[in-house]
């Protein structure tokens, strides 16, 4: 036979044995990134993108992540320079059989360049967009894939180090 035992309720409350409750004010959640940083890495990708579409008169299919990964990266590079993103100039190329410029972009007109970032893209044979469009040649203009592999080479302009 099985022995049940009703426990009785003690004289504190439950409220007193788990603490209070916690408020909005107890929970911060930490800052992840300066949202400065954020709305630098928002604007630079969007102006690439923007200079990239117009450049290829919008017939290149970006991978959906390849973007946001350059900005991170010019962004890392440009940390250590004089001037920052500020003294960047970032240069588009497209690597097809030879290299075409696709776009040139300056961070601030007004700040000396300090140093240039060469982007080079390729396209992407494997894709399955590019293998469509190859049985079905009636798919009308043909869009260029974007392999989510770049090339980004930093060049210095000065050296601020003597």
């Amino acid at each position: 036979m099985a022995h049940l035992k009703v426990l009785s309720p003690s004289s504190s409350p439950l409220s007193d044995l788990l603490g209070p409750l916690p408020t909005e004010e107890d929970v911060q959640m930490p800052t992840l990134e300066d949202p400065t940083e954020a709305l630098t890495r928002a604007v630079l990708r969007g102006r690439v993108e923007e200079e990239v579409r117009a450049a290829s008169q919008n017939n290149m299919v970006l991978p959906p992540t390849l973007l946001d990964q350059v900005a991170d990266h010019v962004l890392y590079l440009a940390k250590d320079e004089p001037c920052g993103l500020r003294g960047c100039v970032l240069t588009v190329l497209w690597l097809m059989e030879e290299e075409q410029q696709l776009a040139q972009v300056k961070a601030d007109a007004h700040t000396p360049t300090t140093h240039h970032l060469v982007l080079t893209l390729r396209p992407d044979p494997a894709s399955w967009y590019t293998k469509m469009a190859r049985i079905f040649r009636s798919l009308g203009k043909r869009r260029m894939v974007v392999s989510p592999q770049y090339d980004l080479i930093k060049r210095r302009l000065y050296n601020f180090e003597d």
